[in-house]
């Protein structure tokens, strides 16, 4: 059933007013009408049932049923830390990453980053970004919309996973098909009893070697992922599922 993320201003009792982009996605797109059923999940993830009762040409008011809580949200929050790629490849991993269960996206504007952003392409690109997400989260069912940070430089993304004060790990393309630990081993054990988890992913190059020996320096574990190199947002989608099931949370 189609999902609709709305605020508490949008929801008042048993009676939700949809508005915006998504009321033109109901009326318009789907062309639903008085009647009609869709799904609304509020700012705490609980989901219920709405239909339908007044439909306008731009907004649409729908009574609600009763109040549900579908367990789908990951226990552990895995917040992921990407180097910043080219458009297309970064938007990819982004729908990609949100279905399989990532809680928190940060893009980083590394040293091999060929992408470079500055004044209001930050924050167009930040709420295309996070339109991307919406919409992944609605069409997987999740009942939480994961945040995307502002792109940050590498000095600025360390800081943030300080401030996080979670584990972290990050996989290297000069470990891979060495007898360095692995990413599904150490992110098992570092998941073990925690309620996050930082996941770090290169760009196209990967990050450099002094990024790799700051990230050391601030608690990051590197780790290989076995012998092939992996494009960048392959990495992260494979990344963040070896993750989520060595923590159980695709049991």
């Amino acid at each position: 059933m189609t999902r609709v993320f709305l605020d508490d201003a949008q929801i008042s009792g048993d009676t939700a007013r949809v508005t915006g982009s998504d009321a033109h996605h109901l009326l318009n797109v789907l062309r639903m009408t008085v009647g009609d059923t869709f799904t609304v999940v509020d700012g705490r993830g609980v989901e219920r049932d709405a239909t339908i009762t007044q439909a306008g040409d731009d907004a649409l008011v729908a009574g609600l049923g009763e109040p549900r809580r579908t367990p789908v949200e990951p226990n552990l929050k895995l917040t992921l830390y990407h180097g910043l790629p080219r458009a297309s490849r970064y938007e990819t991993a982004l729908r990609m990453s949100t279905e399989v269960g990532v809680s928190g996206f940060v893009p980083v504007l590394s040293a091999k980053s060929v992408v470079r952003l500055s004044g209001s392409a930050i924050g167009r690109k930040q709420e295309r970004w996070q339109r991307i997400v919406e919409e992944a989260a609605k069409q997987c069912g999740r009942t939480q919309v994961p945040e995307v940070a502002p792109p940050m430089p590498w000095s600025d993304a360390l800081g943030h996973f300080r401030a996080l004060g979670a584990p972290g790990v990050m996989p290297s393309a000069g470990l891979a098909g060495s007898d360095a630990p692995s990413l599904g081993a150490s992110a098992g054990e570092l998941a073990d009893g925690a309620d996050a988890l930082a996941l770090f992913i290169g760009p196209e190059s990967g990050f450099d070697l002094s990024e790799e020996a700051q990230a050391r320096d601030a608690g990051v574990t590197l780790v290989t992922m076995g012998p092939r190199i992996l494009r960048t947002e392959t990495a992260a989608v494979v990344a963040a599922a070896i993750c989520l099931d060595r923590a159980k949370e695709l049991s």
